[in-house]
């Protein structure tokens, strides 16, 4: 057969072309040219491709069946099975039409949809069992293609045997659950796999593997840049899952490796971005592969000389009393917390200490907090993307004395006035992304933290009177 039809009489041939393609579906129809699944959609295997006739689908099937198969989908216009290939796992989909068949391959190995996440911008692949293959891209979470079929409970066990090594396997047998770094020849991930009732999950956070600078992902330099000068304190970057800290972490991660000549200290869980050290000697320790926890990390960090020591997630009392007590005892830490404004992470620190200890911590914080980054992440008006909203809080001198008196209530209206070091809240910043038409209304009002005060802003600045107000 020419090889330019791109039409042959066995399904081995169209699996290699996937394969070549790292595209995760085959589809096969009578009357249709051959496709393959490319973000976001079906596409033909190329413009010129030849349509298939109803005597080389039926070549397909019996090539591709057995005989018990082939009479249950006489029978019932429907059968499905796995599919061994020199290429690896497939799960096959084969529909009796009017006309002839409909041969759908599904296939079972994860670095073909991650692939297709990676092409599509997007920041997150799900592959659940019971659901369809799933990405988030611009923050919507939607299904990888239309009509694409739901993985089975089988389909996600051998999405897992693709991909992870026996001692990770076996962590997930023991606990149920598994995170860690993966990379192949697209990116680098955070993988994580759990094991739930219908079966297993997989959720893929696809890394950027160039480091952005504080430019690119639009932190303010000028104000940024001197808190990373500080030789001891605390840099705290907080918002939700999702919402870039790990990204800023990073940039500012790789400002200090060519601005000071220092010990940097990394503890992840699992290692993100890779840094090769400037003009500062760098070491990243990944939790559960270098180390058992966060804390003994911490412990162990302070014994090894360090000037910076970036902590990936303060996620409890113990890793946040030791993160308070390397940024008193002369280090620089940058540490994230899943909070939503600088003032309540103030109060998230606070409470996680025993009522005996918050004078005491008070205090200690007081002194050594250096700044907090409280970011959103917010799809863009256009649907080009997301764009960042930051709250900033710089510790001044009126700022440590509420913290140090228990009045947090005070921070929001000290940011107000505090503009001229930088400070702003997250509702200005909401504000001048909706009058730069950035983001919609919507947006706007849903994340809010004062909405009675956001919806009168609305009501005098409608969307129609919005012509794009350039940055400042």
């Amino acid at each position: 057969m020419s090889e330019t039809s791109y039409i042959y009489d066995n399904v081995e041939a169209y699996l290699s072309l996937a394969a070549e393609q790292a595209s995760p579906s085959v589809y096969l129809g009578t009357g249709l040219q051959p496709y393959l699944m490319q973000a976001p959609a079906y596409a033909p295997v190329a413009p010129d491709a030849e349509v298939m006739g109803a005597e080389t689908m039926e070549a397909l099937v019996k090539g591709c069946t057995t005989e018990a198969e082939r009479a249950t989908l006489e029978e019932a216009g429907a059968v499905d099975f796995i599919k061994e290939a020199p290429t690896g796992k497939y799960h096959a989909y084969l529909y009796k039409q009017e006309g002839g068949y409909l041969v759908v391959l599904l296939s079972l190995r994860v670095d073909d949809y991650l692939n297709q996440g990676v092409n599509a911008d997007c920041s997150d692949v799900h592959l659940p069992t019971c659901y369809p293959p799933t990405w988030r891209r611009y923050g919507n979470l939607q299904s990888m293609w239309q009509d694409a079929p739901y993985l089975t409970r089988e389909d996600t066990v051998a999405l897992v045997d693709s991909f992870l090594t026996d001692k990770e396997r076996k962590r997930l047998d023991d606990t149920g659950d598994v995170d860690f770094a993966y990379q192949n020849a697209y990116a680098r991930y955070r993988a994580s796999v759990v094991s739930q009732r219908l079966g297993f999950d997989l959720c893929f956070r696809i890394i950027n593997t160039k480091v952005k600078s504080m430019k690119q992902i639009n932190l303010p330099e000028e104000y940024v840049v001197p808190l990373t000068r500080f030789t001891n304190g605390i840099i705290l970057v907080t918002g939700s899952v999702g919402s870039g800290k790990s990204t800023s972490l990073a940039a500012i991660i790789d400002f200090i490796n060519s601005d000071r000549k220092d010990h940097i200290i990394t503890l992840e869980d699992p290692i993100e971005f890779l840094f090769d050290p400037a003009t500062c000697q760098v070491n990243q320790r990944e939790v559960h592969k270098h180390t058992e926890s966060f804390g003994r990390a911490l412990r162990a960090a302070l014994r090894e000389d360090p000037d910076i020591i970036m902590v990936g997630e303060m996620r409890n009392l113990e890793t946040i009393s030791l993160a308070l007590t390397a940024a008193e005892t002369g280090h620089l830490v940058l540490g994230t917390l899943h909070t939503g404004s600088a003032a309540r992470t103030v109060d998230r620190i606070l409470d996680a200490f025993p009522v005996e200890e918050r004078e005491h911590i008070r205090i200690m914080l007081s002194e050594s907090l250096r700044g907090i980054l409280s970011q959103q992440l917010i799809p863009k008006k256009d649907g080009s993307g997301r764009v960042m909203a930051l709250e900033m809080l710089v510790n001044t001198a009126a700022v440590a004395n509420c913290i140090r008196e228990g009045k947090t209530f005070m921070i929001p209206g000290l940011i107000q006035t505090g503009k001229a070091q930088g400070m702003r809240l997250m509702d200005d910043a909401l504000q001048d992304l909706y009058l730069r038409n950035i983001i919609s209304a919507e947006e706007c009002d849903a994340r809010a933290t004062d909405k009675v005060i956001m919806e009168r802003f609305l009501k005098e600045h409608p969307e129609s009177t919005l012509t794009g107000i350039p940055e400042a």
